[in-house]
């Protein structure tokens, strides 16, 4: 196919993808970090279909991911016919592979006109933006969701680093399953990604409990504001200067306005810097990235342009001077600089917090993907400066590979400190979600949806069971805010109705039928409102039918249930 070599767990990714459709699945996605090598995962796939008659269509939001895609698959199977379909540019006719912009596909007719040329394959790039309705309306129109056999429509397969969303949207609505996962402490375990280093720095002036949010984050332009008032640039600059002063970096910053305050903050220090945004145009921001590969310029400053589909290896610093509440936008900004590169040690994270430390925000925890308890302290108070805190002894056992002690875990998050359950997501959730008596967790209703601990560590299974249908498997092996949201969203069509966790009714008094049945199940109500007998009779009828199930004790098999 090609000179180039796939590494081994790309061809399992591939082999996943296949297995899976082979299974009866058509969307699976697979999760990598930044760095991976996604895009070759994809492209050698579309080689690997191609001989069986398959077309393939690539899905791309972002001129970056575009331009990179069409020059993987020229690098990798040069022999494919790469067309592009984008604005004015319609290459479909005799082209084994076509990337396609997803903002070109907003019209009925635009979609219609790539559906045409049969595709069998789909590719989607950066797939947590899959819920979108232009994605949406385009895989339904390449026939992605066909329920007939494989023989009719396209299977897909979605890649992204980061499986969740800030606003929550349930990603079961595009995606069927996980189907090849692989963390960022496993990539720098093998050397195909390095460590990272966290240095947190403290504003002066700086108090992010008085940002305003929405969405589950902070607003951008109040942020904006904030920082501004307690000077963040000049604050930022030197920090850069102490703790990175060698290093060429990417600046992140919450407004266009602080962009460009931030390139003078730190040219003031004497670090040649350049910023770009939204507005600036293609040829001026290749331009700009050439500035930088050559190492003209040190760092390069923006407010999210380069978090997604921007590849800069040589880069060994990132500074989120645009703090965040959301862990996938933390690791997508954290992992522009976890690429190797000769001669790069490690990538270092610098922070910027508000002088409280009150605020939770996304931190070095997260780019591990480590499962956060509820009582573990401020991650960011944790780091100091000197050298900072390191990703690999955060999370890891003392030990590396070979050097006597226990090893590094297969996957993230085991250490004994951080292995609970990430119940800070729970109780974010406008969903009431509840616990049985032996731990498992379920949204009530006529119809029980459940998570259970799934075969691998850090991995869920999601269920439903229904009185007099026995119950099923919605999907296995993902992690716990991936199971959530795909929960609720089985959980809503069942039901037509979740349990708000804010609903007005359960403040009031318990009802006449709810004190009867309380007091049947021996559930005490004294002092107690509506809400929270209802959730007490929900949980004991449910531990009734899920703490006896084999899934609940073990598990040892696909089927046991």
């Amino acid at each position: 196919m090609t000179e180039f070599k796939l590494r081994d767990y790309q061809h399992e990714a591939i082999a996943a993808a296949r297995a899976a459709w082979s299974g009866g699945a058509r969307r699976g996605a697979a999760v990598l970090p930044t760095g991976s090598g996604k895009t070759v995962i994809f492209t050698a796939l579309a080689a690997q279909m191609r001989p069986y008659g398959v077309r393939t269509v690539i899905l791309a939001h972002r001129d970056e991911l575009i331009r990179q895609a069409v020059a993987k698959v020229r690098a990798i199977a040069p022999g494919l016919r790469v067309g592009i379909y984008q604005g004015s540019t319609r290459e479909l006719r005799h082209r084994d592979v076509v990337v396609a912009s997803v903002q070109s596909l907003t019209r009925a007719t635009r979609r219609a006109e790539l559906a045409a040329e049969g595709f069998r394959l789909v590719i989607v790039d950066e797939c947590h933006h899959a819920v979108a309705d232009t994605y949406m309306d385009t895989l339904r129109a390449l026939g992605c969701f066909d329920e007939r056999d494989l023989a009719h429509g396209a299977a897909a397969l979605g890649v992204t680093a980061t499986m969740g969303r800030t606003d929550r949207v349930a990603l079961g609505q595009a995606w069927e399953s996980v189907v090849f996962k692989r963390g960022i402490v496993w990539m720098i375990n093998r050397g195909h990604l390095v460590n990272a280093r966290g240095v947190r720095v403290r504003v002066e002036g700086l108090d992010l409990a008085r940002v305003r949010r929405s969405g589950g984050d902070f607003q951008d332009g109040a942020l904006g504001k904030a920082m501004h008032e307690a000077l963040a640039p000049a604050a930022v600059a030197r920090a850069y200067v102490e703790h990175a002063k060698d290093r060429q970096g990417i600046v992140f910053w919450p407004t266009v306005e602080m962009i460009y305050e931030g390139v003078e903050a730190f040219r003031t220090e004497g670090i040649a810097s350049m910023g770009l945004d939204g507005s600036t145009g293609t040829t001026s921001r290749r331009e700009i990235i050439a500035d930088f590969a050559r190492g003209d310029v040190q760092t390069v400053h923006n407010c999210g342009v380069l978090t997604e589909g921007f590849d800069a290896p040589w880069a060994s610093a990132v500074v989120i001077a645009r703090p965040t509440s959301s862990s996938p936008l933390y690791v997508q900004m954290a992992g522009r600089a976890l690429r190797p590169y000769p001669g790069k040690r490690d990538a270092l994270i610098i922070d910027v917090v508000g002088v409280t430390g009150r605020h939770r925000l996304a931190s070095l925890i997260d780019l591990g993907g480590a499962d956060r308890p509820e009582q573990l302290p401020s991650e960011l108070a944790q780091y100091g400066p000197g050298d900072g805190t390191d990703l690999l002894s955060l999370l890891c056992p003392a030990d590396p590979p070979g050097g006597g002690g226990g090893g590094w875990p297969a996957e993230p998050g085991i250490d004994g400190t951080l292995t609970s359950e990430i119940v800070n997501l729970f109780g974010s959730s406008h969903s009431t979600w509840l616990r049985t008596f032996k731990g498992v967790w379920f949204l009530p209703g006529d119809e029980l949806v459940f998570l259970a601990p799934g075969q691998d560590i850090g991995a869920y299974l999601v269920g439903r069971i229904a009185e007099g249908q026995g119950s099923w498997l919605v999907s296995d092996g993902v992690d716990l805010e991936m199971a959530m949201t795909w929960g609720e969203q089985h959980a809503e069509g069942a039901s037509a109705k979740l349990v708000r966790r804010g609903a007005q009714w359960r403040g009031g008094a318990p009802r006449e039928s709810q004190t009867r049945m309380a007091m049947r199940l021996g559930i005490p109500i004294d002092g107690r409102n509506r809400g929270e007998v209802s959730d007490e009779i929900s949980r004991v009828l449910a531990s009734g039918r899920l703490d006896a199930m084999p899934c609940v004790a073990t598990v040892t098999e696909r089927g046991y249930w």
